[in-house]
């Protein structure tokens, strides 16, 4: 069960730990150490609101929330800069699970194959990806959105992004956008039940 409220009862620093990771996020030399940082604030979030036991069970808690779904509805049609962006983030999806990728076409599968290749080869497959119940077109949904920022966190936090790699960089620098503007424009840190 979500209660928003915990948050506010925390320990004073313990809530501003996860405040002044996202201010620091700001601050980063690279896109991928910002993302990392807001991440690490989301999560704390999450994981105090939720009190959930993994981070999995904290992103389904708060995919299929009511008032977080309503904010981020609220945010896209309210918010043109973030309407913008999470349409151009749908762009690049879907968004495949590198891990599942590698055990079922190999470790060199981003290589061997185009990126339509790789696609039509990991469907074939049945490689896990983000989001789900999606079509090119269509509006996401805050499940969907939630799900594929989580899905990029995976995969660079088990070290298979690359800064390097031009669509791997455009999908963090979307996420951490993206998010950034949902905590701020939603004001969900300071909710109450």
């Amino acid at each position: 069960m979500v209660c928003f409220s915990h948050f506010r009862t925390l320990d004073p620093e313990t809530a501003d730990l996860a405040r002044e990771l996202i201010d620091a996020s700001d601050v980063q030399r690279s896109a991928f150490s910002s993302f990392v940082n807001l991440w690490m604030g989301f999560n704390g979030w999450m994981e105090c609101v939720t009190d959930a036991a993994t981070d999995a069970e904290m992103i389904t808690a708060l995919a299929n929330h009511p008032r977080l779904a309503e904010a981020y509805d609220d945010l896209l049609g309210n918010a043109p800069d973030f309407r913008e962006k999470v349409e151009s983030f749908a762009t690049m999806w879907p968004v495949l699970n590198v891990r599942d990728v590698r055990r079922k076409l190999g470790r060199d599968a981003f290589w061997r194959f185009s990126r339509e290749e790789l696609m039509a080869e990991a469907l074939r497959q049945g490689v896990k990806l983000q989001p789900l119940d999606w079509a090119p077109g269509d509006t996401p949904t805050w499940p969907q959105l939630l799900r594929t920022i989580y899905m990029i966190r995976c995969n660079l936090f088990h070290g298979s992004k690359s800064p390097a790699n031009f669509r791997d960089h455009e999908l963090v620098v979307a996420s951490d956008h993206i998010l950034r503007i949902f905590i701020a424009g939603s004001a969900c840190f300071e909710w109450y039940d």
